[in-house]
């Protein structure tokens, strides 16, 4: 699922004038402490609408897992949606929609669209903070929808048991959480820029930063992938290069001190795939006493490959950044 080249491992490396700003490095990785996971209540397998299905006629399925947010706090949640036995390459809209007790309309929403390719096992992330208002409470679940590419013809997918919604800390105090606007990557990009500070006491912080990219491919699209703009669209895939960075600042504003999740990693993603979601986290950011403020900017560093397609970061809460404490 990463690329035609080397499925399923991360491919590192570096682009000419694209270097990391020289500035004290800790590297740091992790998993996030988990709570109980809530396993979705309907798995099993699913029709997939046929591409030529019009956008208010795609079936939305609801799959479970609820969870409330209570009224006027911030939880982090998190949604594994594991697939397999894909009839057809279908596009999964993986989707956490939050709403008052009652009510259809989506109060806040999280999402991941990405192509499982046929009968391929398939595991989709999809994670940020939801806010409950202050008169209300919020029940989170999830929800899908399942679009193949074949024009006229319903095929099938299989969501496993195994799919689930987690509240990962209970209520978050401190959080700052940001959504990319739709961008057309070229050669690089600063995407899900968070600005931070650090609460009074906490030695140490936490970022998330993912990305849903789409490789630009075919005649212009008269969107951003359009040749004027620069894009380049003749290929077979774009090799797209993420890091996540968190920079401590001092009351100037320069950089004291960086932590990233590693080097630049790159995947390929071919025009298959065409839709991708990446994840990235840092479980352990210090605040260092050293460094004059507490303040902090955290994004994803993006970077497109010169020989390669270039690719679009989507939009519509699909590419998240976040820093917090808990």
């Amino acid at each position: 699922m990463r690329g035609t080249r080397s499925p399923g491992i991360l491919l590192k490396f570096a682009l000419a004038g694209l270097a990391a700003a020289v500035v004290p490095v800790a590297i740091t990785t992790g998993t996030a402490e988990a709570a109980t996971p809530v396993p979705i209540s309907a798995p099993g397998t699913y029709a997939s609408d046929p591409a030529s299905t019009p956008a208010g006629s795609k079936h939305t399925r609801a799959l479970g897992g609820a969870i409330t947010v209570a009224a006027g706090q911030t939880h982090y949640l998190s949604s594994k949606l594991n697939l397999s036995g894909a009839e057809e390459v279908t596009e999964v809209s993986h989707l956490v929609y939050c709403r008052r007790p009652g009510q259809t309309t989506n109060v806040a929403q999280l999402v991941t669209g990405q192509n499982v390719l046929t009968g391929a096992s398939t595991t989709l992330l999809t994670r940020g903070f939801v806010t409950a208002p202050t008169d209300s409470s919020l029940t989170c679940a999830v929800y899908a929808q399942f679009v193949n590419h074949h024009a006229n013809v319903a095929g099938r997918v299989t969501v496993l048991s195994s799919s689930y919604l987690q509240d990962v800390y209970g209520a978050v105090s401190s959080v700052s959480q940001t959504f990319n606007g739709k961008t057309l990557v070229n050669s690089s990009l600063s995407a899900n820029i968070v600005n931070y500070t650090a609460p009074a006491g906490a030695t140490s912080v936490q970022a998330i930063g993912d990305l849903n990219i789409t490789v630009c491919y075919g005649p212009d699209d008269n969107g951003l992938c359009v040749h004027s703009a620069g894009a380049r669209m003749d290929g077979a895939d774009s090799l797209v290069g993420t890091q996540l960075v968190a920079n401590q600042l001092d009351q100037d504003g320069s950089v004291c001190h960086t932590t990233t999740n590693g080097a630049l990693a790159g995947v390929y993603v071919t025009s298959t795939v065409h839709h991708f979601k990446i994840n990235t986290w840092i479980t352990d950011v210090p605040v260092l006493a050293t460094c004059t403020s507490r303040n902090f900017v955290v994004y994803t560093r993006v970077t497109a490959n010169a020989a390669h397609n270039s690719f679009v970061v989507e939009a519509n809460n699909q590419s998240v950044g976040a820093a917090f404490a808990v």
